[in-house]
């Protein structure tokens, strides 16, 4: 499974997620540590160029939101439950 590391797939200096990456072999180790990455990411935001709205939205100033789009956080994703089907 060479072929599916992070070494071999990514060019990590070259992305500003280059930290999440520390410590791991495969892509998606990093899953358990996107959410408070994106939170600290957009703690750094400059306040110039970026509008919080809301808790953890970052909406970049210049951008162009759509009246109809609906732009909101998401919560925690309940653990799968087993009925005992298959």
């Amino acid at each position: 499974m060479k072929e599916l590391t992070v070494k071999e797939l990514y060019t990590l200096d070259e992305t500003i997620a280059k930290d999440i990456f520390e410590g791991v072999t495969y892509p998606w180790e990093v899953l358990p540590k996107i959410s408070r990455f994106i939170v600290e990411l957009g703690n750094t935001l400059s306040e110039e160029e970026y509008e919080k709205q809301g808790e953890n939205i970052w909406i970049a100033k210049t951008a162009k939101v759509a009246k109809s789009a609906s732009i909101t956080q998401m919560g925690t994703v309940p653990a799968p439950v087993d009925t005992g089907r298959t």
